[in-house]
């Protein structure tokens, strides 16, 4: 069975509500009916946005990881010292990123959160607190871009 995009369902669910469900109640006393149908049209349509919102608040983090890594991948090349279990990290996160199901918003957001929160964690571990912190700068950004994306994605501005 093809993937069902939820928010257009529901989108084109409201429109039917709206353009053929709606008008198309016409009887003395239908006003509760007809007000009903309308706000459940509105209430599909919202929740369309909602989720149209989420997956691409998700894709945005997505890009902002990958930039991300390669950030820190310029970071360890340039490092002195062992770096090896950073660059196999960065190398396992990129992977999990690219092999995250794109069709579960929900999985993918989790995927993208937990790779970069265990490439912080080989960070934390592995370098010295110099190194470190010059790792963890592209990653954050990373992060700040997951905020930024979720304000906007709840209406508020991204400052």
């Amino acid at each position: 069975m093809p993937y069902l995009r939820p928010e257009l369902i529901l989108d084109r669910f409201s429109a039917f509500a709206r353009d053929d469900v709606r008008p198309s109640i016409v009887g003395e006393g239908d006003e509760f009916l007809e007000a009903q149908v309308g706000s459940m049209s509105s209430t599909m349509s919202f929740l369309s946005k909602e989720l149209e919102g989420r997956g691409d608040a998700v894709e945005t983090q997505r890009e902002a990881l990958l930039d991300a890594l390669d950030g820190v991948e310029q970071v360890v090349d340039e490092a002195d010292g062992d770096v090896d279990d950073v660059r196999t990290s960065v190398e396992a996160t990129r992977e999990r990123v690219s092999n995250a199901p794109r069709t579960d918003v929900y999985e993918h957001e989790r995927v993208l959160v937990g790779a970069s929160s265990d490439l912080l964690e080989t960070v934390e571990e592995d370098l010295d607190r110099e190194t470190a912190q010059a790792v963890r700068e592209p990653l954050y950004g990373f992060l700040q871009t997951r905020v930024e994306s979720q304000l906007v994605m709840l209406g508020r501005d991204e400052r």
